[in-house]
C-alpha cells in the first residue's frame, strides 16, 4: 500500500508540473510584442500588391516560445485589406526573433489611402498556435502599428 501511496503523489507532482509549466508558458504567449520592423512591396498587378513583412516578436518570458503557423489579417479603418501567413518560429527567452512574412493587399482598399496624408487606423489581427508540452493552444492577438509603421506600410517603403 505504501508503494501505491508514493507512485500516486509522483503521479500527482508530475501532472502538476505540466500544469505550472503550460499555464506559464500561456501567460508568456499572450504578453509576446510583436511589430513591423520593414513592409515592401514587392509585386503588384491590377487587383493585388504582394508585400514581404518583416515582424518582429519579443518574447518577455524566462521559457522559449514555440508559435506555430500564424494566420493573420490587416485591416484599414475596419476594412479587410487582405491575408498573410507566418511560418513556425521559435522565440528565445528574454529574446527577440525576426520573420518574413508575405502579405497580399488588396489594391482597391489601399488606394484610398495610398495618397491621403491621413494615417488610418490599421490593425494586425491573428491566431498563433501555440506548442505547449503536448497540447496545442490557440492564442489571439491584436496589434496596432505605430503612426510611422502604418504610413511605412500603406506606401510599400
Amino acid at each position: 500500500m505504501e508503494r501505491r501511496s508514493k507512485v500516486i503523489i509522483i503521479v500527482v507532482c508530475v501532472i502538476a508540473a505540466i500544469g505550472i509549466f503550460a499555464y506559464s508558458q500561456y501567460t508568456s504567449a499572450t504578453h509576446l510584442s510583436i511589430s513591423i520592423l520593414e513592409s515592401k512591396i514587392i509585386q503588384r498587378n491590377d487587383n493585388n500588391s504582394l508585400y514581404n513583412m518583416t515582424l518582429q516578436f519579443q518574447n518577455p518570458s524566462l521559457l522559449p516560445i514555440n508559435v506555430g503557423q500564424t494566420d493573420f489579417v490587416i485591416s484599414i479603418n475596419g476594412e479587410n485589406l487582405g491575408t498573410g501567413t507566418l511560418q513556425a518560429l521559435v522565440i528565445p527567452p528574454i529574446g527577440k526573433i525576426s520573420s518574413q512574412a508575405p502579405f497580399t493587399a488588396d489594391n482597391t482598399i489601399l488606394h484610398k489611402y495610398d495618397k491621403s496624408n491621413n494615417v488610418p487606423n490599421v490593425k494586425l489581427t491573428g491566431t498563433s498556435k501555440y506548442g505547449i508540452s503536448i497540447i496545442s493552444v490557440n492564442v489571439p492577438f491584436t496589434y496596432y502599428p505605430t503612426e510611422q509603421e502604418a504610413r511605412e506600410f500603406i506606401h510599400g517603403s
